[in-house]
Formats: structure tokens, C-alpha cells, sequence
């Protein structure tokens, strides 16, 4: 029998990250741009405030101080079922470099982003032509996520 002494240890509770002001949930990201350790995600149409009532802004993001050789993407296509549903489906893991230069001219639909200490990760749909792939971009960063937002 094992037996645990919970009242012998410390406990500490981790407290949820709190809520961005923008959500990118449904962003349709353009183009990436790389200047030095900076990416900048361009939106198509912004993204959505978080506070009611929730109304879309235009803007872009960016995010500062890029550790390239912890960030990555994961580009997933899907074998016998459409993309994004459960199956089958053959990937690689690649670097954003790597990214950019095999995808120049794709697009990204962001479904899902989730945020940590110095990461990001942004998950969704990668439009290539007529395909469409499912990506996670994982970001590690030292500097700031900043929503530019157009006036």
C-alpha cells in the first residue's frame, strides 16, 4: 500500500495566464515577416477584442526577440480523411526558415493559440494553392507580443 503525506507538503497552485486583449482565434494571417528576431504575423482583417463587445480591429502582431533555433512549425497532411479530423496523416517538424522558404506564398487560418512563459503556439490551417494543410507554429521569444493595431 502506498500511502502519500499531502499535509507534509507545500503546496503552490499555478494561476491561469491571464486573458490576452485580442484573440486570433479565426485570424487570417497573409504573410510572415522576419527582420532580424522580430516575426510579424500580417492579418487580413485583424483579430477580435476579448472584452465585450467583442468587436473585430484591424491590426497586425508582432513578437520581439525570436529565438530561432527553439521555434519551429509542424506541417501535417492528412491521408484518407480531410484536414483538421481525426486520422492518418504524415508530417514533418521544420525550421521557420525552412517554413518560408518552402511556403512562400501560403496562408495561415489560426484556429487555436496558447500561450506560455516566452512561447506562443498557434495552430490551425495552412492554405498552399488548392491544399490545405494543418501547421503549429511554436514561437520562443525573449521580447514582447505586440498587437499593432491600425487606426
Amino acid at each position: 500500500e502506498i500511502r502519500h503525506e499531502v499535509s507534509a507538503m507545500k503546496t503552490m497552485v499555478k494561476q491561469p495566464n491571464p486573458d490576452p486583449p485580442y484573440s486570433l482565434h479565426d485570424a487570417y494571417i497573409l504573410k510572415l515577416q522576419v527582420e532580424e528576431d522580430i516575426l510579424r504575423l500580417i492579418t487580413q482583417c485583424g483579430y477580435v477584442c476579448t472584452t465585450p463587445p467583442c468587436n473585430q480591429v484591424e491590426g497586425d502582431v508582432e513578437i520581439t526577440g525570436i529565438d530561432w533555433e527553439f521555434s519551429c512549425v509542424y506541417v501535417m497532411e492528412y491521408q484518407g480523411v480531410l484536414c483538421g479530423n481525426y486520422g492518418s496523416f504524415t508530417g514533418r517538424k521544420i525550421t521557420v526558415a525552412d517554413f518560408l522558404w518552402e511556403y512562400p506564398e501560403a496562408t495561415l487560418d489560426i484556429m487555436d493559440e496558447t500561450y506560455g512563459y516566452h512561447q506562443v503556439k498557434l495552430d490551425g490551417f495552412l492554405n498552399v494553392g488548392e491544399r490545405c494543410l494543418e501547421f503549429q507554429l511554436d514561437i520562443c521569444y525573449a521580447g514582447e507580443f505586440r498587437y499593432l493595431l491600425k487606426e
